[in-house]
């Protein structure tokens, strides 16, 4: 009996072992098969998120005195309108709000750009020089002008349509300051719009204007005049400066 169950579980040794060599070379053939398949099917391409655009960067930017006016509903209306066209209204507009926006705004520019700007001197002297003719040229055409003569990379341009102060002192008034400007940064070599940026306001008593209740109190707790919401307007502004 002995003699005979050996032989037999050896002969059913064998076949499982066959078996086994089978299964397994099957397997490896699979898995060859599909390292194949993965290599061959292309990967799939996910969509990249946005990225905010990459500012090129910048050696020398200049800033071109304030222009009075505005014209149209859009602010890149006033920007490329002939000069002729800007439109304002004495009333709402002192004489020297350009003058003064001018001087607020190339001081954050120095503070934020430093060396890279240029004097507000060097400035003014070219852009008396330069050819102009306002029935043609538009506050767009006058800037990369501008640059070109100051070898500038940008040049800042600026619009005021609204400039009136209170009437009153700082702790009680019968008509509040109000303000309204626009700011842009325009490419010299293309002409082209790189940025743009309002501040538009007349003062309101906390009472009327809880939402904004902080800049209230930042800003003294008091009524301001038109020079000081311009300078506060300004200050906003550079807080959103792509520079």
């Amino acid at each position: 009996m002995l003699k005979a169950i050996i032989p037999d579980r050896i002969n059913h040794g064998g076949i499982m072992e066959k078996r086994a060599i089978i299964i397994l070379t099957f397997l490896a053939g699979w898995l060859i098969l599909g390292s194949l398949i993965v290599e061959i099917t292309p990967h799939p391409v996910f969509a990249q998120p946005e990225q905010d655009p990459v500012w090129a960067p910048v050696e020398r930017i200049g800033l071109m005195p304030f222009i009075k006016g505005r014209y149209g509903a859009e602010i890149d209306e006033s920007l490329s309108c002939t000069v002729c066209l800007l439109l304002n209204d004495p009333k709402d507009l002192a004489p020297d709000s350009d003058f003064i926006l001018t001087q607020y705004t190339q001081k954050a520019l120095q503070k934020r750009l430093g060396e890279k700007v240029i004097t507000l001197e060097q400035s003014e002297e070219t852009y008396e020089r330069i050819p102009r003719d306002d029935s043609e040229d538009s506050p767009r055409s006058l800037a990369k002008k501008l640059g070109e003569a100051l070898n500038a990379d940008l040049m800042i341009v600026g619009n005021v349509w609204k400039f009136r102060d209170r009437v009153g002192g700082s702790r009680a008034i019968s008509e509040p300051a109000s303000v309204a400007f626009a700011i842009y940064i325009i490419e010299v070599t293309s002409g082209k719009l790189l940025w743009k940026e309002v501040f538009s306001e007349t003062q309101r008593p906390l009472s009327e204007n809880t939402l904004n209740a902080r800049a209230f109190f930042e800003r003294g707790s008091k009524w301001l005049s038109a020079n000081e919401l311009a300078s506060h307007g300004v200050t906003e502004i550079f807080q959103k400066f792509p520079y």
